[in-house]
């Protein structure tokens, strides 16, 4: 049975009912989400204060580490930790990544030592790798394939709400108390979801993969993808010339050859070949990674110009950019419905579209026409995230079999977060260190970037990402 599709041949036929117990463990799987997106909302507005905490016995260079360390981690672990939670169980990982990460996190804010701060986001950064490809599945899992876009939409929702309160939430946090409340807040929700999870998700959600794990080639995707993120997190601060940033490409380079060619002649791969001989898999992770390259260029681009040119405070900044998620917020778990009826083909298409058209015009013609209109073309703007949002992994995810799910899904989270490192290199290279009006000048790159990732992202979804009539949606 694939993830998403339909009961019956008629698109207008009443969907299938939803149980309540489908939408308890929705909101618990959704805390991979919560958590991901409040940490990175926490260390936007937290970074300066921590840095200025450790200002005295650490360079700016080690001190970055607070930020990366989590990024790097996660994405290394992502690829083994979806296979994982298919050969384990999907319940074990994903509880056991809960408690790795509220430990880590109460840690960090109860011992504010900077080695004992970056082993603590080292391990957070795993724990969020074990959560969501686990999470994803499970809540998936309990609903009606008619219905799972809709449950993808209201994960999106929930995403969207954590979005636009976390830098508010985050800064409030450090203004009552101090940078390392930040830590023990999250923390300590890891650990009330935690005992939800132990209340609500059973032996039912642990899935039933009994196919043994090559370690092997679980050691040769870490290399794979750590070397990768390690080249593009890291190789602003190191130099993209440096021997060591040079050393992690080389590694990248050679590993991913030898995991392909091991992951093809292996009895039971890592990688099921199943999941990479859909069309709509490998078609979907690409447009959702340069979605992903679109909207990390503006959301890490735009905190550096409003600290550079218009000498925001991070309060400042963090309210501001609230309204990026207004429009996902409202209309989020709507676009699932739509989605459910009528694929997320035409979705993404649409958002791709959308949020080019609107960053190109937002660069061009707002950023300096006063914050009003500049609010007003975020706000706009986000029409186009919703339409994308969750649709991406809808679409990389439509042909999936239940079993594999987990697997795709952390492969799908890989490329999405890769999307992301690029996204943010991409446009630190393009402001470097310039300054004041040399910045400015040359921050109109940085919406051209984005603009030009999420069209080509929708000029990919549209030529190559299979089409499906009614028929056959109805039979997904």
């Amino acid at each position: 049975m694939k993830i998403f599709g339909k009961s019956n041949n008629n698109t207008e036929a009443p969907l299938e009912p939803i149980a309540a117990r489908a939408w308890l463990i929705l909101f618990v799987c959704s805390a991979s989400m919560f958590l991901l997106l409040m940490d990175s909302a926490a260390m936007f507005v937290g970074f300066p204060f921590i840095e200025e905490r450790f200002s005295d016995t650490a360079s700016r260079i080690t001190l970055s580490w607070v930020v990366t360390a989590l990024f790097i981690f996660m994405v290394s672990s992502l690829l083994v930790a979806g296979r994982a939670a298919d050969r384990f169980g999907r319940r074990k990982i994903f509880l056991s990544g809960l408690f790795l990460y509220g430990a880590a996190g109460i840690l960090a804010g109860s011992l504010p030592v900077i080695w004992v701060l970056i082993l603590a986001r080292s391990l957070q950064g795993v724990a969020i790798a074990m959560l969501s490809p686990s999470g994803l599945a499970m809540s998936l899992n309990e609903f009606p394939p008619s219905r799972r876009a809709y449950a993808l939409g209201v994960w999106g929702t929930i995403g969207a709400l954590t979005g636009l309160c976390g830098s508010p939430v985050a800064a409030g946090m450090i203004e009552l108390f101090n940078w390392q409340a930040i830590f023990i807040l999250t923390g300590g929700f890891a650990l009330l979801i935690l005992i939800a999870g132990f209340i609500v998700l059973s032996d039912e959600q642990e899935g039933n993969s009994q196919l043994p794990i090559d370690w092997i080639s679980a050691i040769v995707a870490v290399m794979a993808v750590g070397g990768l993120t390690l080249f593009l997190v890291q190789g602003q601060e190191w130099g993209f010339s440096s021997p060591v940033t040079l050393v992690c490409l080389c590694i990248a380079i050679i590993s991913t050859p030898l995991l392909a060619k091991r992951n093809k002649y292996q009895t039971h791969p890592l990688f099921p070949p199943a999941i990479f001989a859909q069309r709509s898999f490998t078609i979907g992770a690409t447009g959702s990674a340069l979605c992903q390259v679109g909207f990390f260029s503006i959301y890490f681009g735009l905190p550096l110009y409003m600290r550079e040119v218009w000498s925001w405070s991070p309060l400042k900044i963090g309210f501001a950019l609230i309204p990026l998620n207004v429009i996902p917020l409202l209309t989020a778990a709507v676009a699932g419905k739509i989605v459910d009826r009528q694929g997320p083909r035409p979705m993404v298409i649409f958002g791709g579209i959308w949020s080019g058209v609107s960053f190109l015009i937002i660069g061009f013609f707002l950023m300096e026409a006063g914050y009003i209109l500049f609010a007003l073309g975020l706000l706009v703007s986000g029409l186009g995230a919703m339409a994308i949002g969750n649709n991406t992994t809808i679409a990389t995810l439509l042909d999936i079999e239940d079993d594999l799910l987990a697997s795709a899904s952390s492969a799908s989270y890989t490329a999405r977060r890769l999307g992301s490192a690029l996204g943010a290199v991409l446009t630190a290279s393009i402001v470097g260190n310039r300054l004041g009006s040399d910045f400015k000048d040359a921050y109109i790159w940085v919406w051209i970037l984005g603009a030009g990732a999420y069209l080509l992202g929708s000029l990919i979804t549209y030529l190559y990402y299979p089409r499906r009539n009614k028929q056959e949606l109805s039979n997904v």
